[in-house]
């Protein structure tokens, strides 16, 4: 409170001192309500999108920032392996407004081909690469282009005694200030739901309370 207070004073004195050198009226600049907001509102807005932030060892020979989700799902690994593998599964899956397409020949491995396309208030699209694949528990993903392009994408499964650890992971690098402003403003935050959505849709199918959901065969 008090931060916000002191931003608030700061605010105040950088209006009084514009009026004493200006013979304009005393309207407020709209630049300076714009960055008085943007001071203000950029600390909670930050704050709500950075807590799957993290740094691991694991990830130390990539540039840029980590990005996880985890989810222990009470399924066997290879049940959950086959939901994020199979094409059609994993569409069900998806948060409304995501599609994602594998344009390689089945079955699913290193070297196959994935576009996906966003469509919310903005719209994101990009095609990314399978890079590397252990049946089970292991898949690493390259983005080739878009947003984040150069960045990796991780699917890791842990057995857990009867339950399956499900880890998620970017890792981005946004290129150019536009873009690194998105990330952190909009982009970071409506990422951690649709991730939050598609765990918790991934759950509820591996553990076999979807009805809907159709026989998996990879």
């Amino acid at each position: 409170m008090g931060s916000i207070l002191s931003l608030l004073g700061f605010c105040s004195l950088t209006y009084s001192q514009h009026g004493k050198m200006s013979n304009q009226s005393h309207q407020i600049p709209r630049s300076l309500i714009c960055i008085c907001a943007g001071i203000l509102l950029f600390p909670s807005l930050f704050g709500c999108s950075t807590q799957y932030i993290v740094k691991s060892p694991k990830y130390a020979m990539y540039r840029g920032e980590t990005n996880q989700h985890t989810r222990l799902i009470s399924a066997e690994r290879k049940r959950v392996f086959q939901v994020i593998t199979h094409e059609e599964a994993l569409r069900q899956i998806c948060p409304k407004g995501t599609i994602v397409t594998y344009e390689s020949p089945a079955p699913y491995g290193v070297g196959t081909i994935i576009r996906t396309k966003i469509a919310h208030i903005f719209e994101l699209n990009w095609t990314s690469r399978v890079e590397e694949l252990i049946p089970d528990r292991t898949i690493r993903i390259r983005f080739l282009d878009g947003f984040f392009a150069g960045g990796r994408e991780f699917w890791e499964l842990e057995g857990v005694g009867e339950y399956t650890r499900v880890t998620h992971a970017i890792i981005v690098q946004p290129k150019g200030f536009l873009r690194k402003l998105a990330w952190s403003l909009k982009v970071r935050l409506k990422h951690n739901r649709m991730i939050e959505a598609l765990l918790d849709n991934l759950k509820r199918v591996s553990e076999g309370r979807d009805r809907n959901q159709k026989r998996l065969t990879n």
